[in-house]
């Protein structure tokens, strides 16, 4: 087992804002290579934040939060989104108010059409698939779900203008890698409570 120095551990508590035992332990079953530290925090973190999201889905979602709005420069685009949480001292965090206003920032720049895959309407759904009809001709229907699954996520949910909201790549790979989507999971691991982007609205002057 490689030996961890303390510096390193610190070094990736830094970058990670994850807890010192937890980067130990990753750094371990990293063999002390930290890239692969921090994707085994990261999988962690997304699986913890999963558990802390289904709980509050079975108490009926978080009650808390904020309403977070972003005008363009131009002031002819603006977005305002509703971030729910389960504490009003949560909702004051900055990090949650960070998050917020990432979100509100990029509700303003791609255009999503919604803010999950399930609440893309039915019709936009069975149009997208119908373009893959002739692509999966023949193949068996597992092989044929998985390429039309494939086609759906690149060129409907992460779709950049006009996708998925938590579907979509953010943008600073250097802060964060992953989704919109992955990035509030995230903040649920690190912050210890459900967080849930509910709605947006965008506006945009002569639309």
């Amino acid at each position: 087992m490689a030996t961890i120095d303390a510096k390193t551990v610190n070094d990736l508590r830094l970058e990670t804002g994850a807890g010192m035992m937890d980067c130990k332990k990753a750094l371990e079953e990293a063999a002390g290579d930290k890239t692969k530290a921090k994707e085994i925090l990261k999988k962690k973190g997304l699986e913890k934040a999963e558990n802390i999201a289904a709980k509050g889905g079975a108490a009926g979602g978080p009650k808390e939060g904020r309403i977070g709005t972003y005008i363009h420069s131009t002031g002819k685009v603006a977005a305002m989104i509703e971030l729910n949480c389960d504490t009003d001292f949560v909702a004051k965090n900055e990090e949650f108010q960070a998050l917020m206003k990432d979100l509100a920032v990029a509700v303003c720049a791609f255009e999503p059409i919604a803010v999950s895959k399930d609440q893309v309407p039915a019709d936009v759904v069975e149009a997208e698939k119908a373009k893959y009809a002739n692509d999966v001709k023949g193949k068996p229907p597992e092989i044929a779900a998985k390429i039309i699954e494939g086609k759906m996520e690149k060129n409907l949910y992460a779709k950049i203008p006009g996708g998925v909201l938590l579907s979509m790549p953010y943008p600073k790979e250097d802060e964060f890698k992953g989704t919109y989507g992955d990035l509030l999971k995230s903040k649920v691991a690190k912050l210890k409570e459900n967080i849930q982007l509910r709605r947006f609205v965008r506006m945009e002057v002569g639309k």
